[in-house]
């Protein structure tokens, strides 16, 4: 069995560990007297890395996150000045209670006027260290993981372009086929004709639309209502099929092809029970405040053996999953679930219009 070095340093926080160490030891050969008893000084300069813990991830892990990144500029100097002050004379207080204990003679708070300046002061610009140094880590750290972010996004947008490019040619194809085969169909044969055309209006979406990052919600529904209409053709006649748009939905964009992928799982593991009733798909497609939301079900036949979905990680489900992740990082919840024979697929994602 390997060991993943960099799993263990990323999960336990070794760098963490290490940082502090390195950063006690100095402070310890900083100040160490060799005239003096160890102990104490060891226990000063421990006490002196604990409660800068304090001020140093309260910066990075709360300030920065919340209001400086919100661009919540005054909040963030006042909290951060109250921070530091607030730290410094926690850590004075804590620093001398424990020189207290070696040296009782010595008072918790400085007596003299000029002793107390002197403390407040050393102890409060090591505090306002660990802040910009915690600061500063931060905002390096997370520049570094935007431009990574950035660059995998740019590589998997160009890599989706060259596959769109090479399968261009068969979709253009077909699109052409099938203006073709709808004109040589009799008139009087509509259910014929209103699927071809149905089946072209999907294919000129594929090759003329979604050739932008965002794409209109309406566009989007149009194209999983002529899908759901053609797919609904080729199960048992009385399955019960259900889409269900609740609402109006106001005028945003999303990402081309975001539905798809769920809708199609769900028609893919569809039960086919002999009682034609008894196989259903229900799609819910519904907008509250900025979230989007698609929520569908499935019946699904276990004595087949058709494989869970939870577990499947289907190409489609897991091309889905690394598209929500580059496009809406954080902003967007994915959920599959089981409920006896019943799979239920909930899609939340928040749009920025």
């Amino acid at each position: 069995m390997s060991i993943d070095l960099k799993t263990i340093f990323l999960k336990y926080k070794v760098l963490h560990i290490i940082m502090w160490l390195l950063v006690g030891a100095s402070t310890f050969f900083t100040y160490y007297e060799a005239a003096g008893p160890l102990l104490p000084q060891l226990a000063n300069a421990s006490m002196v890395i604990l409660v800068s813990t304090i001020p140093f991830y309260t910066t990075a892990y709360i300030l920065i996150p919340r209001t400086l990144y919100k661009k919540m500029y005054i909040r963030f100097i006042v909290l951060l000045i109250l921070l530091v002050i607030s730290s410094g004379l926690f850590m004075m207080v804590s620093v001398r209670a424990v020189d207290h204990i070696f040296a009782p003679l010595r008072p918790i708070i400085p007596t003299d006027s000029s002793q107390l300046r002197f403390a407040i002061n050393i102890f409060t610009w090591t505090s306002l260290i660990a802040s910009f140094g915690a600061g500063g880590l931060k905002i390096m750290s997370d520049s570094f993981k935007l431009r990574k972010k950035l660059s995998e996004t740019e590589k998997e947008k160009i890599s989706t372009e060259l596959n769109f490019l090479r399968s261009q040619v068969n979709p253009h194809f077909l699109f052409n086929v099938m203006n073709t085969i709808y004109f040589q169909i009799d008139k009087k044969n509509e259910v014929a004709r209103a699927s071809v055309e149905k089946l072209s209006e999907m294919l000129r979406y594929q090759l003329y639309e979604c050739t932008s990052d965002k794409i209109d919600i309406a566009k989007e529904l149009d194209y999983i209502k002529n899908y759901v209409a053609i797919q609904t053709l080729r199960l048992e006649k009385g399955s019960d099929i259900a889409l269900n748009i609740e609402g109006e939905m106001n005028n945003f964009k999303i990402a081309p092809l975001l539905i798809l992928p769920i809708v199609e799982n769900a028609f893919k593991h569809i039960s086919h029970f002999k009682e034609a009733s008894s196989n259903r798909i229900n799609i819910v497609l519904c907008q509250q405040d900025n979230y989007f939301i698609v929520d569908t079900s499935n019946t699904y036949d276990k004595s087949n053996g058709v494989p869970q979905l939870i577990n499947s990680g289907g190409l489609g489900v897991q091309n889905l999953k690394r598209r929500l992740e580059l496009l809406y990082p954080g902003h967007h919840e994915l959920e599959i679930k089981q409920n006896g024979s019943l799979f239920h697929t909930i899609l939340k994602v928040q749009y920025n219009d």
